[in-house]
């Protein structure tokens, strides 16, 4: 029976071997091939690579052409126009209706009846249009466009914010899965030596064959446990460089401070003192709200514009009749193409609406709505905010009490395992409770690791909800 467990505990390691053997080969090529990302780098590539964070900036050269646009149609507007035609010139007294406007003849009424022989005409025309007083509107819609490319400037700040607070954890948790692989890597040698001993022990007759299946047991489990936390490092690391732009899970991260020491105890800047980056964009959305309300009430008010114009026209009809009281026709082409007469306009114009004020009142209201329902947005995310802030707060004490114990677990757990250890080869203790301490003391050593690392992944989530990165960063020597 133990001969039988023996044999598929020696499968079982055979097996292990095989799986974790290529798996140690590709890593170890990926990091000879890759070189170390740092945090600052990743942080700087997320800024330019990300795709959310690249169509924010396009956001922005949007609304800088928009309002540069705006500038330039409140300037006056010229405009030409030139055209040949070839038609009849018969004409009927009198006017009608078209389009809901009164159109005039302008070619003056025939007086030789009706003709309906067809020549060219043409006509060319300058018009300059300016709206020289708007009430207020041309200076209002200036404010709207300069806001609006504020506004889209405080969502860019907020985007990167948020992005760099996903990448600074996705490293740091990444740099936690990577330190337990260092730590399972240790653990199996550990294992790996004790099952050496045991196996020379137990061939000598010294040592009971249940204590080296029971070394082998604990090989084969440190081998799992290695293989489990080298696959969670994989995910960790494609999960960091996905959010830098560049998926790579082979990527080698430098681990810097974030074990060697941890961060000072100093107290995170008063967040009362600045607005967060992920409420900036919605007080910029509450003002440029408000400022379309005054844009939309004087919509209604008058519009005064400076309008002139030169015009010319050519016909192949004659001017004047002939003595039998006829007008002459010359169909040809070089006949109505040339410009014969020329008048220009100039002019105030001054058009206003007073209907226009029924219909403004709702849309105003309709308008002040929509800026209340951003208010309260706005206030739901300082809410949430202020919550997350406490809580951050309490995280980083008791991660920080957390940090102070480690160490004393690891170094109790660490004299557990070394007396064990003794009074097993002594003769003193069995294989189970050998087995055991070494248990406790990897746990400790994975308590350490991740304690240490948790203290910098609460100061980020405090510098996060204080809408102040920068502290966290000040922290790593750069």
């Amino acid at each position: 029976m133990l001969g039988r467990e023996k044999r598929h505990v020696g499968l079982l390691i055979i097996l292990l071997t095989a799986l974790v053997d290529p798996a140690q080969a590709q890593i170890r090529q990926a990091s000879s091939e890759i070189p170390q990302l740092t945090l600052n780098e990743a942080l700087n590539l997320a800024r330019t690579n990300y795709p959310s964070i690249r169509g924010k900036l396009a956001t922005i050269t949007a609304a800088e052409a928009d309002a540069q646009a705006l500038r330039l149609s409140l300037l006056p507007q010229a405009g030409i126009q030139a055209q040949t035609l070839n038609a009849t010139s018969n004409q009927v007294r009198g006017a009608y209706v078209s389009n809901g406007g009164l159109l005039l003849p302008i070619s003056g009424v025939r007086t030789d009846g009706f003709n309906n022989q067809a020549s060219w005409s043409s006509g060319a025309s300058l018009v300059v249009d300016w709206e020289a007083i708007t009430f207020g509107r041309r200076l209002l819609r200036q404010k709207q466009a300069s806001l609006q490319i504020e506004q889209a400037r405080a969502d860019y700040e907020g985007e990167v914010f948020t992005h760099q607070v996903r990448v600074c954890d996705a490293y740091l948790l990444a740099l936690n899965a990577q330190k337990s692989v260092a730590i399972q890597q240790v653990n199996l040698r550990r294992a790996q030596e004790l099952q050496r001993i045991i196996r020379a022990s137990t061939e000598g007759g010294l040592r009971p064959g249940i204590d080296s299946a029971v070394a082998n047991t604990e090989v084969a489990r440190a081998r799992l446990l290695m293989l489990e936390s080298q696959q969670l490092a994989q995910q960790q690391v494609l999960r960091l460089t996905e959010l830098i732009g560049q998926p790579n899970p082979g990527v080698r991260l430098d681990s810097m401070v974030f074990y060697n020491q941890l961060p000072r105890f100093t107290s995170i800047p008063d967040s009362s003192q600045h607005v967060h980056p992920q409420l900036r964009v919605f007080q910029k959305n509450i003002e440029l709200g408000r400022l379309s309300e005054s844009v939309l009430r004087a919509a209604a008010l008058p519009s005064v514009s400076v309008l002139g114009s030169l015009q010319g026209r050519g016909s192949g009809i004659s001017e004047q009749p002939g003595p039998d009281g006829t007008f002459r026709i010359d169909p040809s082409l070089g006949a109505g193409l040339p410009l014969r007469s020329f008048n220009y306009i100039v002019g105030v114009t001054a058009i206003w609406r007073p209907t226009d004020w029924f219909r403004t009142k709702y849309t105003v209201s309709a308008q002040r709505e929509r800026v209340n329902t951003i208010q309260e947005t706005y206030n739901q995310q300082a809410l949430s905010l202020q919550s997350a802030n406490q809580n951050a707060i309490l995280q980083f004490e008791l991660a920080r009490i957390r940090a102070q114990e480690a160490p004393l677990q690891l170094e109790a757990a660490g004299q557990a395992y070394i007396q064990s250890q003794a009074r097993y080869e002594s003769g003193l203790d069995n294989i189970t409770t050998l087995t055991q301490t070494t248990a406790l003391l990897n746990r400790a050593e994975v308590d350490q690791a991740l304690a240490t690392n948790s203290v910098w992944r609460a100061l980020l989530l405090r510098a996060a909800t204080a809408g102040d990165l920068e502290f966290f960063l000040q922290q790593i020597p750069r």
